[in-house]
Order: structure tokens, then C-alpha cells, then sequence
């Protein structure tokens, strides 16, 4: 079918198709860079953690580092620290929805 065999509504209805797949295109690239943004500022904060604790980390090399934290979360203190946190952590989200709960 050609161009001048197309009704008026068939090309307007392809018009908006095209338009709906450049603005589904849109909004996955804002995603994807929203996700981004979000990946980078963690490891961003990750990494001013680690040099915070442990400033000589920029002497190491990545695969020093790896085996280093690798270790590190291996001990057990640190295991019993991490559970620890996550227990608190869903403890804190338990008392503000109880919070929210009551003040409706």
C-alpha cells in the first residue's frame, strides 16, 4: 500500500504509534539513567565508607581489596554486626508503620 493509498486515520494512527515508541524509548533511557545515577552515588558513599575506615585502601590494588573484604567478612564479629544491623533495621521499619498504623 502506498503513501497515497493510505487513509488519513491509518496515517495518524501510525503517527501516534511512532510517537508512543519514541516516548516508551524516552522513558527507558531516563530509567536506565535514574538507575545509574543511583548505582554510581552508592558506590560512591561505599567507597568514602572504606576509605574513611581503612585509608590505605588506595594503596591496593582491586584484587588486593577483593581478598581483603573478602576476609574481613568472613570474621565473625563482623557477621554478628551485620545481623545485627538487619535486625535493628527491621525493627525501625516495624515501629514506623506501627507509628503510621496509629495515627490514622
Amino acid at each position: 500500500m502506498t503513501q497515497e493509498e493510505k487513509s488519513r486515520a491509518i496515517l495518524l494512527a501510525e503517527e501516534k504509534v511512532r510517537q508512543a515508541k519514541a516516548g516508551l524509548a524516552k522513558a527507558k533511557r531516563e530509567e536506565r539513567k535514574k538507575a545509574r545515577k543511583e548505582q554510581d552515588h552508592h558506590k560512591f558513599i561505599m567507597g568514602g565508607i572504606v576509605c574513611k575506615y581503612f585509608p590505605e585502601c588506595y594503596d591496593f590494588t582491586e584484587h588486593e581489596m577483593n581478598r581483603i573484604i573478602a576476609c574481613a567478612f568472613k570474621n565473625r564479629d563482623v557477621q554478628n554486626m551485620i545481623e545485627f544491623v538487619k535486625r535493628e533495621r527491621n525493627n525501625q521499619a516495624k515501629n514506623e508503620s506501627n507509628n503510621e498504623n496509629s495515627e490514622s
